[in-house]
């Protein structure tokens, strides 16, 4: 997955779930002794088979189940494999010319219905992600990899059309190996459906139990796990959507791991006798995307944003450091580039600071005339006016919305407001039916996937991430460019001018950039949190004697 819309909370679920604890929701108890880590998930998993998925939540119960080769460490270099730890690979070896590697698969790797894991898994695996009747979201950043090869009944070699610096990642970060003695028979156009989407056969530390819709998903640890022994005998997924409910059931002792604490809650959990606050960097951004495309005739212009001097003014006239201090407090920082911090590896800044009388006259200029005693630029016929499209169950978005809209207010700029919900957001993104949309986005750890998003589609008729139609052969070029870059200093170079690019041509106004802060349970130590993906090696976090209920 490249990047995901966040999903915080996407549906209610009335009442209070029973757990799996034998007690009714409400009832502290004690990870030490009953060896069960409760952990709160903000919306319910879509789907838990890998390639389909499209929204944190279901990787976060899926990793527990389903492995990749191997895994980056907490410092997110993907350039080369010095900073990739086994996994299901017991090690690899790259080939002379560097366009193969070949990965060993553990010995001691078994499906949780008792087969070993072996290369046809992983050739298979291949074949189910890049097939387009599964249609995975994945596929595109699965591009340089030509083929997959079975050598021995352990030994999978992947062969890349060209070497560039982040093969490794690509063979193995966006993939997690699944049993083809399993899904080989199974229908790819409606894998969606099949049992297997639901309740997975997997590789890793926990095996999947049950799942109570709008409830819970109840994973048990696999006992024969081939790694170190578990901590825990169980993890539920308790679905709670309202945070601040999720945050009296955490400080009742209920809930062990809440993973997204509002701004407004962090002194409660700071001042808890059960809980800490658990911070960690985030690779989660929030930008205004803009449709560069007229909404009915997707060839012409958008009448305001096709212009990019209006693009440009309105990035100008948006106060980043207010928006992020005042709508989501502690909660974020201003944007500093397109990507999150950690993405833009130092890069300076090339944001425009605010200066909205800049921003004015940059309108003046481009023939966005205000008269005297008007509220809003026109020009010639057309009005300076747009709407923002805001998730409905997005708190700190509604308030980000409505600084933007009193900035842009103060240079002649109108912007309505329009609240929707989840569903009905990705819809008018998908369908291209909207002028602006504030969205918040999770991304991996390579810059590169942003040419999803902004990247030129080749097939203008396929379904694409670039929501906005935006299209630039620079941009193009300059990620092909690192695409293509042996080294990470090429490569780095390349992503840079990229950044550059689309800061110039402004398809988005880009805002903030999430910091996240965890409650945790004080007897609860977590080990290697990384901004990716907080749940990673939840297998390896330990409980400390005496963790009392209350």
């Amino acid at each position: 997955m490249s990047f995901a819309q966040r999903k915080r909370a996407t549906r209610h679920v009335a009442g209070c779930a029973v757990l799996a604890l034998g007690i009714a929701c409400g009832t502290p108890h004690d990870p030490a002794r009953d060896r069960t880590l409760v952990i709160a998930l903000a919306a319910e998993p879509v789907v838990l088979l890998p390639p389909l998925i499209a929204e944190t939540p279901g990787f976060v119960v899926a990793d527990q189940m389903l492995e990749r080769l191997a895994e980056p460490d907490s410092t997110l270099d993907i350039m080369g494999d010095r900073a990739f730890r086994p996994r299901l690979a017991e090690s690899w070896a790259w080939a002379p010319d560097s366009l193969s590697i070949a990965f060993r698969i553990d010995a001691n790797a078994r499906w949780h219905d008792g087969p070993p894991v072996t290369a046809r898994d992983v050739r298979f695996t291949f074949s189910l992600y890049t097939d387009t009747a599964v249609a995975s979201p994945a596929a595109a950043l699965l591009a340089n990899i030509d083929s997959v090869q079975v050598r021995a009944e352990r030994v999978a070699v992947f062969w890349f059309h060209q070497r560039h610096a982040q093969q490794f990642f690509d063979a193995t970060y966006h993939m997690r190996i699944l049993p083809e003695h399993v899904l080989g028979a199974a229908p790819r156009a409606s894998l969606r459906a099949s049992a297997f989407a639901r309740a997975p056969t997997g590789s890793g530390p926990f095996r999947f139990a049950r799942w109570m819709p709008g409830q819970l998903v109840e994973l048990t640890a696999d006992t024969a796990y081939r790694r170190a022994h578990l901590p825990f005998d169980r993890l539920i997924f308790t679905i709670a959507p309202e945070p601040a409910a999720a945050l009296v059931r955490a400080l009742d002792g209920e809930i062990d791991v809440l993973p997204y604490v509002r701004a407004a809650d962090i002194p409660r959990v700071e001042s808890s006798l059960t809980l800490v606050p658990l911070r960690w960097p985030s690779l989660s951004n929030g930008l205004a995307m803009l449709d560069l495309r007229d909404p009915v005739r997707r060839s012409h212009p958008h009448p305001v944003f096709g212009d990019r001097s209006v693009r440009r003014a309105l990035t100008m006239a948006v106060d980043r450091a207010r928006v992020a201090s005042s709508a989501l407090g502690e909660g974020a920082v201003p944007a500093s580039g397109p990507l999150p911090m950690a993405l833009l590896h130092a890069v300076p800044s090339e944001l425009a600071p605010f200066d909205a009388a800049a921003a004015a006259a940059l309108l003046d200029s481009a023939g966005w005339r205000l008269a005297r005693g008007a509220s809003t630029r026109h020009r010639g016929a057309i009005a300076l006016r747009f709407a923002l499209l805001v998730p409905s169950t997005a708190t700190a978005g509604q308030r980000a919305a409505v600084l933007i809209q009193d900035q842009l207010r103060r240079v002649g700029v109108q912007m309505d407001i329009e609240p929707i919900d989840n569903a009905a957001l990705a819809a008018r993104l998908s369908a291209h039916r909207f002028d602006a949309a504030l969205i918040e986005l999770d991304w991996d750890p390579s810059p590169l996937s942003a040419r999803q998003l902004w990247g030129t589609p080749a097939d203008a008729s396929a379904e694409s991430a670039n929501f906005g139609g935006y299209a630039s052969r620079e941009f193009d070029a300059a990620i092909k460019s690192a695409a293509a870059a042996i080294d990470s200093s090429a490569a780095r170079s390349a992503t840079s001018r990229a950044w550059r690019t689309l800061v110039r041509d402004a398809p988005a106004i880009w805002l903030y950039d999430l910091q996240e802060v965890a409650a945790v349970r004080r007897c609860i130590h977590p080990r290697g949190v990384r901004a990716d993906a907080w749940w990673s090696a939840l297998s390896a976090w330990t409980i400390a004697a005496g963790c009392p209920p209350d």
